[in-house]
């Protein structure tokens, strides 16, 4: 049995968890940072990915002068990479 004195209370519990929580977003931030790095070959397709998720398909092609089928190629290629989710029609970010 665990003493008493070592069971954390509800305050110390929760700021326990905080803490935990605070070191995963870092950690998490970290490796999306590193994947991303390593996911874009271009300044292109980093633009593609920036407009992900705040722009429809059209536009971000429209705007970039890409494909349908080069955004939808990329698209696959960063959410098998666990970098976009698919959302309805299209894709969002997994972090942001």
């Amino acid at each position: 049995m665990t003493p008493k004195a070592m069971t954390p209370d509800g305050d110390n519990l929760a700021q326990i968890l905080r803490a935990i929580e605070k070191h995963l977003d870092s950690l998490v931030r970290f490796q999306y940072a590193q994947m991303k790095k390593e996911a874009f070959s271009n300044e292109i397709e980093e633009k593609v990915y920036e407009l992900t998720g705040t722009k429809p398909r059209d536009e971000i092609c429209r705007e970039l002068h890409i494909s349908p089928n080069k955004l939808a190629e990329l698209w696959n290629k960063w959410s098998d990479l666990g970098l976009l989710v698919k959302q309805g029609g299209g894709y969002k970010k997994t972090v942001e």
